[in-house]
């Protein structure tokens, strides 16, 4: 957990701040405040012209509804931005800002530095690879057609009329026939599934009875009786398979040092957020911004060009007199 949020503030450090996202003043008098940093201020019209800089897409990575991701966004961009800028410069409340961005910017970049003079060792980096080995190899695993019927005896009457199946009869099977909405317009297809189930897409995991029973028979063979998942069963066919591969140290080495240090930074930039954020950080009230919706202009539909008319030419019928003959 605390890796992921440090690399979350380190991100948002390097997205707004080093990208000189901060454009506009932190204060307005005549806006409501919610917070402040050491002498600046936070309010809702510093974060409402912030806020109008962000793109749709950039809105949903802060989160699945408006109000985690204003809150997200104060607290994981504005609120480190102002700690690192107050931290960097010493503000008094009256340098110019981009004195105050540039000095952050050198904080981090400073941070950078540091944990590059102490980079991690080879033990550290072989304790890490033998901890996260499963990210650099990729297991053996099937290339799985299914379809998914509600009974035992459908899926039996099914494999009796696939027989030595092709490929255009199973896809319409499994378009007419299976209960599995998620598969059934595409044939079916599972995609390539592990021993435990997990198939090349991490978010979609299925039962490890399908891989086992496929490793039964060949590539290109249908499983010659039907499979138990959950309540259902299912007819699979073994389309191909992919072995095991695995990387060696030396052709993951440096990515995993990579790894290590970014992961280091990133911790380096929390605790130093958490610990400014503890000395600096007061008078917090996001409540503020309840209701608060960003609004993104209406795309506007360009006209297509006018074309001119091409004239009809007349269809000839008969052949005519030409230097080359009749044509």
């Amino acid at each position: 957990m605390a890796r992921r949020i440090g690399e979350q503030l380190l991100g948002c450090c390097r997205w707004w701040l080093l990208g000189g996202a901060l454009l506009v003043p932190l204060a307005h008098a005549d806006s409501h405040s919610l917070g402040r940093v050491g002498p600046l201020e936070i309010d809702v019209g510093s974060f409402e012209q912030r806020a109008a800089q962000l793109a749709p897409f950039q809105w949903v990575e802060l989160g699945n509804t408006w109000e985690e991701q204003r809150r997200r966004f104060l607290d994981e961009v504005l609120i480190p931005e102002a700690l690192l800028q107050v931290h960097a410069g010493g503000i008094k409340g009256d340098l110019p800002l981009p004195r105050d961005v540039a000095l952050a910017e050198v904080l981090l970049l400073d941070l950078q530095r540091q944990v590059s003079r102490a980079p991690p060792s080879e033990l550290e980096l072989r304790r890490h690879y033998e901890q996260h080995r499963r990210h650099y190899e990729t297991p053996r695993a099937i290339l799985i057609w299914r379809i998914l019927r509600a009974t035992e005896p459908e899926a039996r009457e099914l494999i009796a009329t696939l027989g030595v199946p092709n490929e255009a009869e199973f896809r319409r099977l499994a378009r007419d026939l299976s209960i599995d909405e998620a598969t059934c317009m595409r044939a079916g297809t599972l995609g390539y599934v592990a021993s435990d189930g997990q198939t090349h897409m991490p978010q979609v995991r299925v039962s490890p009875a399908l891989f086992a029973a496929a490793d039964q028979v060949r590539d290109g063979e249908l499983v010659p009786l039907p499979v138990r998942e959950g309540d259902h069963f299912a007819v699979v066919w073994r389309r191909a398979s992919r072995p095991a591969q695995a990387q060696s140290w030396a052709e993951v080495s440096v990515a995993v040092r990579a790894q290590l240090e970014e992961q280091k930074l990133a911790d380096e930039t929390r605790t130093l957020i958490e610990r400014l954020r503890a000395n600096e950080l007061r008078d917090l009230q996001p409540g503020a911004l309840d209701g608060f919706e960003p609004r993104f202009a209406e795309p506007v539909a360009r006209p297509e060009p006018a074309r001119e008319a091409t004239p009809l030419r007349p269809v000839r019928l008969l052949p005519m007199i030409t230097d080359r003959g009749l044509r």
